[in-house]
């Protein structure tokens, strides 16, 4: 069995993952009791009754999609371990599996849901698990189609330096931090619509906020800091305006201008969630549209 094969089981583990997840966000609502004055918080109070924050709510079937999450979790791992043992076999050369798309979409699908599944066990929040896990599902079946090739070849000499492990690591990561945000932040604005309470809005807005502050350094030390020094090792300069570097850079301002107008200006809710959803899409666009629709030195990455 090879890494292909591992990626494969967990497109069909992210699958079940988001079914389950859509399964626990859908399910009703359950009430908790409150207790008299005086009483411990598991003793029922007679006739009054106080709603668990919707996005804290315990369901089977969120408890079902965390473990199928794990489980994929750990499904993928070792795909991930398999193809750095296949690279080295071939190029002679120990390297993380992120120099090309299908690589990297195998490293993202696999990150998403780890960040997730940090959050959901610090914040107890599950309703944001079906956006992570879609589109973890979503990225591994596009690198697991035909559309991309799973074989292992050669590095070229631009591709054998660690500083490309790191600028990538920490690239992706910061992104699936803010995948995280981009979910709370549909969630956000699908429940507002809805006339979801201030507690639960209130909640989607902080992780969101958390998310994108705790990956903003990460994407700021892999985009701009050691992509450039990467460049210089590969290209002989730290910086060349090419699209994808300046694409970087606008999606590193986007989300520097959220924590600004969130911290400076104390912009809250439906705003804030709208720059989460759109920094994440000019993410996907540097990711993703720069290597289709502009030339550019980063061509390696189909």
């Amino acid at each position: 069995m090879d890494s292909a094969f591992f990626f494969y089981l967990s497109a069909v583990g992210y699958f079940l993952s988001f079914v389950f997840y859509l399964l626990h966000l859908i399910s009703p609502h359950p009430s908790t009791p409150l207790p008299h004055r005086g009483e411990g918080p598991g003793v029922r109070a007679r006739g009054i009754v106080a709603s668990q924050p919707w996005v804290l709510k315990q369901t089977t079937w969120g408890k079902v999609a965390t473990g199928t999450t794990l489980v994929t979790v750990l499904i993928s791992t070792v795909g991930m371990v398999l193809r750095v043992l296949e690279m080295h076999r071939v190029s002679d050369f120990w390297m993380l599996p992120v120099t090309n798309t299908y690589e990297t979409l195998a490293f993202f699908s696999w990150a998403i849901p780890l960040v997730y599944l940090l959050f959901e066990w610090r914040y107890k929040i599950r309703v944001v698990g079906a956006f992570a896990t879609g589109l973890a599902f979503l990225f591994i079946a596009l690198a697991s189609s035909p559309l991309l090739s799973s074989e292992v070849r050669p590095l070229v000499p631009a591709l054998q330096s660690y500083w490309l492990v790191l600028h990538v690591l920490f690239t992706l990561g910061g992104e699936a931090f803010f995948a995280v945000a981009f979910g709370a932040g549909l969630l956000f604005l699908w429940f507002q619509k809805r006339g979801g309470n201030l507690q639960t809005l209130k909640m989607l807005d902080n992780l969101g906020y958390k998310a994108i502050a705790l990956g903003f350094p990460l994407f700021t030390l892999g985009g701009l800091v050691f992509g450039a020094i990467w460049a210089q090792h590969a290209w002989g300069r730290y910086w060349g305006w090419d699209p994808k570097e300046t694409w970087m850079l606008i999606t590193w301002f986007f989300y520097a201008l959220y924590l600004h107008v969130r911290v400076k200006w104390g912009w809250r809710d439906a705003k804030t969630a709208w720059l989460a959803v759109g920094g994440f899409a000019v993410a996907m666009f540097t990711w993703w549209g720069v290597n289709y629709l502009l030339a550019g030195l980063h061509s390696y990455a189909g």
